[in-house]
């Protein structure tokens, strides 16, 4: 099986430690695994190139059309593609979120309809933007920002071409050991929200997920992946300032609590048969 992961930066680089490990293939039947990663920064590619995973310079978003490696990057039995969420290139500026949507859907064509690879694209439950309640894989879309716009395109043009060969997987907020929710809000003052509840997933989490999907053929879905509990912004960032001994946030009066939205991921974890390591974000530091 031959595996390439578009974007081997924080969450990339240990999900192609995971797939190519020997726990991965036993799981997979023996399958013999060949893990790809591409990453934009030359340091990256070093860095994974040292831990002995193949890695080829793509940057997300360019086209393949003239690319040295094209031929490596298309054959593939699978490719995962990783696009983070907030990419600053994308913030107020529809035209280069427009040749970015274009150019990644055009990777998408040449990968899944020309090759026939399977597809699992991550993308972020930031397309369901601002709104109250709950959310499910089935409730309705409505990114607020260009980098949820351009994923919520990319979304459509799977769903359109690849339905049956591709899975989505809408990720929650990222924590993990670089990413100490304790440093998020630490020291700022008079922040809003603070009733608003927090939407938090482990790395660990996601790439569980991602390796379940490929040994149960999660192939179809649309996938939401969360932690379980849903604590305020203003009890959980106060907490986890604390813990690494900083100063902790102070929220301003709400004339009326808004709790925001809160992610329910049990669809997800019953089609996946996954138990989350970590189910609530007090679990995660």
């Amino acid at each position: 099986m031959k595996i390439t992961i578009y974007g081997g930066g924080w969450l990339g680089q240990p999900l192609a430690t995971r797939l190519s490990s020997n726990e991965f293939r036993e799981k997979n039947e023996g399958t013999s695994v060949e893990v790809r990663v591409t990453s934009r920064s030359e340091e990256r590619l070093n860095r994974l190139k040292k831990d002995g995973i193949n890695a080829l310079a793509f940057t997300l978003g360019q086209s393949l059309a003239e690319h040295a490696n094209k031929a490596a990057l298309l054959d593939n039995d699978l490719v995962i593609i990783n696009i983070p969420p907030g990419r600053k290139n994308l913030a107020n500026n529809p035209q280069a979120s427009a040749e970015f949507v274009r150019n990644m859907c055009e990777l998408i064509h040449s990968t899944s309809i020309e090759y026939k690879a399977k597809i699992v694209f991550i993308s972020t439950s930031a397309v369901y933007g601002n709104v109250q309640g709950e959310i499910t894989e089935l409730s309705p879309l409505n990114p607020a920002t260009e980098s949820a716009h351009a994923h919520q395109a990319i979304e459509e043009y799977i769903r359109h071409n690849i339905p049956q060969t591709a899975c989505i997987l809408r990720l929650a907020g990222l924590v993990g050991a670089d990413r100490h929710p304790g440093k998020f809000l630490a020291g700022k003052q008079g922040l809003a929200a603070g009733s608003q509840k927090i939407n938090l997933v482990h790395q660990r989490d996601v790439i569980n997920a991602i390796e379940k999907i490929i040994l149960n053929d999660a192939w179809g879905e649309t996938l939401l992946l969360s932690s379980t509990e849903h604590p305020t912004r203003e009890a959980y960032y106060s907490w986890a300032a604390k813990q690494l001994n900083l100063t902790p946030p102070t929220f301003s009066a709400e004339e009326q609590e808004q709790p925001g939205k809160h992610l329910n991921p049990e669809y997800t974890l019953r089609k996946l048969s996954l138990s989350l390591a970590y189910p609530s974000p007090y679990d995660m530091l």
